[in-house]
């Protein structure tokens, strides 16, 4: 069996895939703060790692994460990347405000910076390589009405049981400053998340569907993965002092093998309130 090549970094197919999940609607003052490691894997063999941290503070918020390749299948998925980003909550939502991406991947380099304004990119510089000729162009519509990926990686919980079916349902528009693609989110099931450190308990599975709308290559090897046959499921676990979810597994399953994202490491708390992050 052949496995696909995915010429794109690590950082981005996680990006890309767990892209469904957002601070898009609900209550969110809150003051909380986690930390997680991610280890990447093909078909049960480690590919890479994810680092991912957060700090929610009132009506604002500040993340960063770094993901890298590694082992023996690292061809599969070979780079690096990392991103930083603020964002602040205005009548129940989240909006970003500021994203800072750097991703490699063999001779390929990609930086993005971004500002956004009420939901709509103001400002965007990107240096990359020339586009190839098969990519789905962009237009200022596709910067309308999205939030970030990594923004997009929370869901505000539901009232009274976090983990109530009812945070799974939602359709986010998503935008990383070089593809614009759509989530449909879905309850699944409720299931137990066991890291080897941090958080050990119940945990909302919510299945995932992405329509990618502009930006993505046609011949991509990685959305082809994606789309054809596979399904996708990410577990939420709440944020410690918030009415926030973020994600502790991802999984893309096909008939050529699962890609699995998985917390060895998750650890939350409450953050004192202390003003601006």
């Amino acid at each position: 069996m052949r496995l696909p090549t995915f010429r794109k970094p690590f950082f981005s197919l996680a990006a890309l895939a767990m892209a469904g999940l957002s601070l898009a609607a609900g209550p969110a003052r809150a003051d909380g703060q986690f930390e997680g490691n991610y280890t990447l894997s093909m078909t049960g063999i480690s590919i890479g790692k994810l680092e991912w941290r957060g700090r929610i503070g009132g009506a604002e918020y500040a993340m960063t994460a770094n993901g890298r390749t590694s082992g023996l299948l690292s061809v599969l998925i070979n780079g690096e990347g990392n991103v930083s980003l603020k964002g602040t909550t205005r009548d129940g939502r989240s909006q970003s405000v500021t994203w800072a991406s750097k991703l490699t991947s063999r001779d390929e380099l990609s930086i993005v910076n971004m500002t956004f304004e009420s939901g709509k990119v103001r400002d965007l510089k990107v240096t990359e390589p020339p586009p190839e000729a098969d990519r789905v162009p962009l237009t200022e519509a596709h910067k309308n009405s999205v939030i970030d990926p990594l923004s997009a990686f929370l869901i505000p919980a539901a009232a009274g049981d976090p983990l109530q079916a009812s945070a799974c349902q939602r359709d986010l528009n998503i935008f990383d400053g070089r593809r614009r693609y759509d989530v449909s989110l879905s309850f699944r099931r409720i299931d137990k998340a066991t890291p080897e450190k941090g958080y050990n308990g119940p945990a909302l599975v919510c299945s995932a569907r992405l329509s990618p709308i502009a930006g993505h290559r046609t011949s991509s090897p990685l959305v082809k993965f994606i789309l054809e046959g596979s399904t996708i499921e990410i577990w939420f676990v709440p944020i410690a002092g918030t009415t926030l979810l973020a994600p502790v597994r991802l999984s893309v399953a096909s008939a050529l093998g699962t890609l699995l994202l998985r917390a060895d490491q998750f650890e939350t708390q409450p953050a004192l309130a202390s003003g601006k992050l």
